[in-house]
């Protein structure tokens, strides 16, 4: 068998009068608008879900932005209270340890030259 009777062969068997090729067609368009329907339904909902956070980010960078400055505040407020009661307490400086009386001069060694020969 030569290879045009082969390849005669299989394009007959195939042979159904465009009918299938037709059916295809028309169920490979409405598949494609069907999956561009859903990517343009799916980009809307990214969008509106990418403003959405967005927005909830923009609120809770506001609102600890505004917490930071409130703590700051206090811990400025209690720092300022707490330094004013340390001044009021330790207004005059205290001697914790007395200051040592001059020492005498002590002489522990001969004051001769020891390491002198006689």
């Amino acid at each position: 068998m030569s290879v045009e009777e082969l390849h005669d062969a299989l394009a007959l068997a195939n042979d159904l009068s465009g009918h299938a090729a037709t059916a295809a067609a028309k169920a490979a368009t409405a598949a494609a608008r069907a999956a561009e329907a859903a990517a343009t339904t799916a980009a809307a909902r990214a969008t509106e879900a990418a403003t959405t956070a967005a927005a909830e980010a923009a609120a809770i960078t506001a609102a600890a932005e505004a917490v930071t400055a409130a703590e700051t505040v206090a811990t400025t407020k209690a720092v300022a209270t707490a330094h004013e009661g340390i001044e009021t307490f330790f207004a005059e400086p205290v001697a914790l340890v007395s200051a040592p009386a001059a020492t005498p001069s002590i002489k522990t060694h001969k004051t001769e030259s020891t390491f002198a020969s006689p």
